[in-house]
Formats: structure tokens, C-alpha cells, sequence
């Protein structure tokens, strides 16, 4: 009785081994996306901010009763930066090179994070002998 009982259990082991190296490629692939996630969660966090105090700003500049916190905000380098980009439509030249950066930043990183993924196929055969149709296959 010993035999065939040892014979299923070696058939179980020869199953689940390819299983588990499957699923070892799939806990690093989950790693590799963790760390993509923390750099995403970073850069919302720091948008966030930056939007914010990009708020803040124009509440000061557009308030008519802070005019001593606009006198100290607007200095000759921000009246710079406002008559190059907005008021001369360089604004659009530098979304379209945001954009360009962007993308190419988003394509490396991407290549970066998929490089190792390789897809994996395994087949799994019943432990009777049998194929999926029900037929017994030939041993």
C-alpha cells in the first residue's frame, strides 16, 4: 500500500513544482509594480503640493486687500517668467516640451519595469492520467 501512495504524492510534487516557480515570477513582478506605485504615490505628493502653493499664489496676486504680500511675492524674476511664458505664448512651447519629457520619462520607466517579465506557460495534467477531454492519455 505504501507504493502507489508514494507514487501520487511524487505525481503531486512533479505538478505543483512549475506552480511555484510561476508563481515566484509573479511575487517579483508585484515588487516591481510596488516600487512603481511609491514613485507614483511620491510624485502625486509632490503635485499636490505644488498645485497648492501655485493656489496660494494667485489667491495673493488677485486678492485687491494683499497688496504688501503681492509687492514681496511678485519680484523681477517671476514678472520675468510671467511675460516670457504667458503673456508672449511661450506657454505653449513648454507644455508640448512637458509633454515630450513626460512621455519619454513614462516610456523608460515603463521599459524599466517590464524588461524581466517573461510569460510562463504551464501545463497541468489530472493525477489519474487523464487529459481534460476525459480520455486516459498513453503512457
Amino acid at each position: 500500500m505504501g507504493i502507489p501512495y508514494s507514487k501520487q504524492i511524487n505525481l503531486a510534487f512533479d505538478q505543483v513544482t512549475p506552480l511555484v516557480a510561476a508563481g515566484f515570477k509573479v511575487l517579483q513582478t508585484t515588487r516591481n509594480i510596488t516600487y512603481l506605485l511609491a514613485a507614483i504615490q511620491i510624485l502625486t505628493a509632490l503635485f499636490l503640493g505644488l498645485i497648492l502653493i501655485t493656489l496660494v499664489a494667485v489667491l495673493i496676486t488677485v486678492n485687491p486687500d494683499l497688496e504688501e504680500e503681492r509687492r514681496s511675492l511678485v519680484t523681477p524674476a517671476v514678472r520675468y517668467l510671467a511675460n516670457s511664458v504667458v503673456l508672449y505664448g511661450r506657454w505653449l512651447q513648454v507644455g508640448i516640451w512637458t509633454a515630450g519629457i513626460g512621455t519619454a520619462v513614462g516610456t523608460a520607466g515603463g521599459w524599466y519595469v517590464t524588461r524581466e517579465i517573461e510569460q510562463v506557460d504551464v501545463e497541468v495534467e489530472d493525477p489519474e492520467g487523464e487529459d481534460k477531454d476525459g480520455e486516459v492519455a498513453a503512457s
